[in-house]
């Protein structure tokens, strides 16, 4: 276990400290416009202020800023799992599986960390626009297309649909939202270090993104496909129906598909790893 951790917090250091991180500031920009302003501006047409948590259960149940954060999550993740010309000396020191098991802990570090950032940040941008805390939903979520009809902005409606906030709380939807698309990326990460094992990161990347852009075509088309996805489960609305109390899907069977996927990435990332030949250094060069 002392290896394990080691190792993971070794990786984990060493990813804090790459130049890539820098991302987050233009991901937190993007935030910033396609978020937090026009929450802000549907709130000054009806002369009423956002609930500070709006923008983080939005991030979370637009489809479009949901295609956005993983894909800044796998461009940090770009390396992963690390395997330069030191990685020989690590492996012989900490065994495969030991190896495996840090990489995960590392990359479950690393998701925690990604989202942790986005979550303060979005919550300190959008603290110059004075939004209102309480138990419920400000009148910006619920009333703004009401009362606008045809004048609303569509953006406001994509970013908060009622299928969220007609089911549950502003804090109930940040919380679950944010745990699901943590074990999205984890799922995500996962793929990529089973692929590394089976000599075929770039599939991994592939397959990645292949598995959210249908995912997310199936959720534009309201198809029952969405489901076979990891898109789907990490948006919360889609499990619900607008007016009906029972859900369309409960979260925790998305919850159960995501660590399922995980732990069979893991198995095949450790049956990879104990069959795979790491003595030559020309894998590396």
């Amino acid at each position: 276990m002392r290896k394990i951790i080691v190792h993971a917090g070794m990786e984990y250091f060493l990813w804090l400290s790459n130049p890539r991180m820098s991302i987050l500031l233009v991901l937190l920009a993007l935030i910033h416009t396609m978020v937090i302003q026009p929450l802000a501006q549907a709130g000054g047409q009806i002369g009423e202020r956002f609930h500070l948590l709006e923008p983080l259960a939005a991030l979370c149940n637009s489809t479009l800023i949901l295609l956005i954060l993983p894909v800044g999550f796998l461009v940090l993740m770009a390396d992963f799992p690390r395997m330069d010309r030191g990685f020989l000396l690590q492996l012989y020191r900490v065994g495969r599986l030991n190896w495996v098991l840090g990489e995960l802990l590392h990359l479950c570090m690393a998701a925690a960390t990604y989202l942790g950032v986005v979550l303060v940040g979005t919550a300190l941008c959008s603290l110059p626009y004075a939004p209102v805390i309480g138990p419920g939903w400000s009148a910006v979520a619920t009333d703004y297309a009401a009362i606008l009809e045809d004048n609303a902005l569509k953006t406001v409606a994509a970013l908060l649909p009622r299928n969220l906030y007609q089911q549950m709380g502003p804090g109930a939807a940040v919380a679950g939202s944010f745990f699901l698309l943590f074990l999205c990326l984890v799922l995500l990460g996962a793929v990529l270090l089973a692929a590394s094992m089976l000599r075929v990161r770039f599939l991994g990347v592939a397959a990645d993104a292949a598995l959210f852009l249908i995912g997310a075509g199936f959720v534009i088309l309201d198809s029952p496909w969405m489901w076979a996805f990891p898109c789907a489960h990490a948006l919360t609305w889609v499990h619900f129906n607008p007016y009906f109390r029972a859900p369309v899907c409960p979260l925790w069977t998305s919850a159960l598909y995501f660590l399922l996927g995980s732990a069979l990435m893991a198995l095949l990332a450790c049956l990879a790893a104990r069959r795979r030949s790491f003595d030559s250094m020309l894998e590396f060069d």
